[in-house]
This record gives C-alpha cells, sequence and structure tokens, in this order.
C-alpha cells in the first residue's frame, strides 16, 4: 500500500504540476471542491447534476480569469487530499514534510453552494426563458477545509436580464451577468503566501510575483516561520514593499519595516526557520 501511495504522488506531483520545487513561482492554487444544490425546488437529478457543472465550469473560468489562481479539477483535487492523509506523506522526513507543506501554502479549495436556481417561462412580448440564480462561494485554506478564508453569494442582475431561447442559454445569461462581481472576488480578496530567498545590495527578493498577480508598491507582512512537529508558528518581524517583477516568478522588494530583523533572521534561517511574506490586502 506505501508503494502504490508512493507512486500515486510521484504521478500528481510531475502531472499537477503542484507540489513541485518551482510550486511559489506559479499562481496560487484553486483546487475545486463540491458544489451542491441547496434550493428547495429541486428539478430531476440529471439536470441539477447538469446545472452545477455549468456553474462549475464557469466559476473557475471567472477564477482563472482573474489571473490570482490555477485552478485544478475536482478529480486532482480528491488525489491530492488523498496523497496528504497517506502513509507516503506521514513517512516523509520532517524537513521534506515541511517542503510540501509549504509548497502548499497557496493553495485554497472552492466549495458551491446553488441557493437558488429559477427558470421562467415567458409566453407574452418577448417569448423564452429567463433564470433567476444564486450562488454562494465559500474559499477555505487547502490544508484545512474548515478554515474559511472569505465566503460571497452572487446573485443574477435581474435588470439586465434578456429572454433567451432555451433554458441552457437564460442559465449562461444568469452566470453572465455575475462574471465581473465573481472576477473581482478571486481578483482581490486573497494574500499571496512567498518567502525570502535572499537579501541582495539591501533587498528583499521573494519568491512570488506577477504570476501571482503581485504589482509594484505591493506590501507584505514579513513573519519568522517556525516548523517543529508538524505545524508552522509565526511571528512578525517586518514589511516589505515590492520595488521591481522579475522575469522568473520572484520580486525585488525594498525593506519598509524591521529591516534589521529582517537581515538577521535572513542570515540565521535554518531548515526549519524561514521569512515567510503575506501580501497585505488594501
Amino acid at each position: 500500500m506505501r508503494k502504490v501511495f508512493f507512486i500515486l504522488s510521484v504521478l500528481l506531483l510531475s502531472s499537477a504540476g503542484v507540489m513541485g520545487q518551482d510550486q511559489d513561482k506559479k499562481a496560487m492554487t484553486l483546487r475545486m471542491g463540491e458544489f451542491e444544490w441547496l434550493d428547495p425546488v429541486k428539478p430531476s437529478e440529471d439536470k441539477v447534476a447538469e446545472i452545477i457543472e455549468v456553474v462549475k465550469a464557469k466559476v473557475a473560468e471567472t477564477a482563472t480569469a482573474s489571473k490570482r489562481f490555477e485552478v485544478l479539477d475536482e478529480e486532482i483535487t480528491k488525489n491530492i487530499n488523498t496523497y496528504f492523509m497517506s502513509e507516503a506523506f506521514m513517512d516523509l522526513s520532517e524537513e521534506q514534510r515541511k517542503k510540501e507543506i509549504m509548497e502548499a501554502m497557496n493553495d485554497n479549495t472552492l466549495f458551491g453552494k446553488i441557493t437558488k436556481c429559477k427558470f421562467t417561462k415567458r409566453t407574452s412580448g418577448a417569448q423564452g426563458y429567463t433564470c433567476v440564480l444564486t450562488v454562494k462561494l465559500d474559499v477555505a485554506n487547502a490544508m484545512n477545509n474548515a478554515e474559511i478564508l472569505e465566503s460571497r453569494s452572487f446573485i443574477s442582475n435581474f435588470k439586465k436580464m434578456i429572454v433567451k431561447n432555451t433554458p441552457e442559454a437564460a442559465l449562461d445569461d444568469a452566470l453572465q451577468s455575475m462574471t465581473e462581481k465573481m472576477t473581482d472576488f478571486f481578483a482581490n480578496n486573497f494574500a499571496v503566501f512567498g518567502a525570502i530567498d535572499k537579501i541582495k545590495d539591501g533587498d528583499a527578493i521573494i519568491t512570488c510575483g506577477q504570476q501571482q498577480g503581485v504589482k509594484e508598491g505591493d506590501e507584505f507582512q514579513v513573519t519568522l516561520a517556525t516548523f517543529d512537529k508538524g505545524a508552522i508558528t509565526e511571528k512578525p518581524v517586518g514589511i516589505i514593499k515590492v520595488k521591481s517583477l522579475m522575469a522568473d516568478g520572484t520580486s525585488i522588494c525594498g525593506i519598509k519595516d524591521g529591516k534589521d530583523a529582517i537581515v538577521e533572521n535572513n542570515v540565521n534561517k535554518s531548515q526549519n526557520q524561514w521569512l515567510r511574506c503575506k501580501l497585505i490586502l488594501k
């Protein structure tokens, strides 16, 4: 069994590309979790499943368009979760487990709830279908799905609703009316994480940048992260500000606050201690 899990983990790491050495230089990861139907009015099971898949696809498309996330489908999500609960993961050295946990620090899981989905058939005036849709999205820490980071409900814009020839087109119209607000939700409500790779000429070089939507002028809270007995604790040490974005996915940051502490802890960092950075949301 351990060997099977090990092979699974190797396949996951190579095909999904979510836990390799350059993970922190890729987009933040959004793992697609379960979407539920909560509207008391329920069509056939096949129709419910069809609508859920359409909604999930649109949400995933919007999250990708926000340029903040790389979206992984539900099957890959399940496989990754299986790996983290496997004997293969538990049998890794503490250093390797820390490394893989660090590499998953920009991972989130998205859960959805369809709380209302009502189709109306119009037989007078402009004939066809309209759809009123409400979708609630919960984004959780992928390493602890009980830790909800952000939650938001989206309601289709009735004023912009256009009568469509089919229910499928009406559903797409309802989703399209939410796109702008969903894009803003994904783009502006989730902190990017990275680490200080080195201090050069008085500036901090961090392991995240343009691939995660980091911009010049963004500020990061720097903490001294300590990994011990499978858990990470953090102590704030300073603030850095992005000066320029590099082609290799890193960023050059000026040290705005706590320079002495940042420099000292960078010199003294070890396998179990490093300087972690978290984007300060404005």
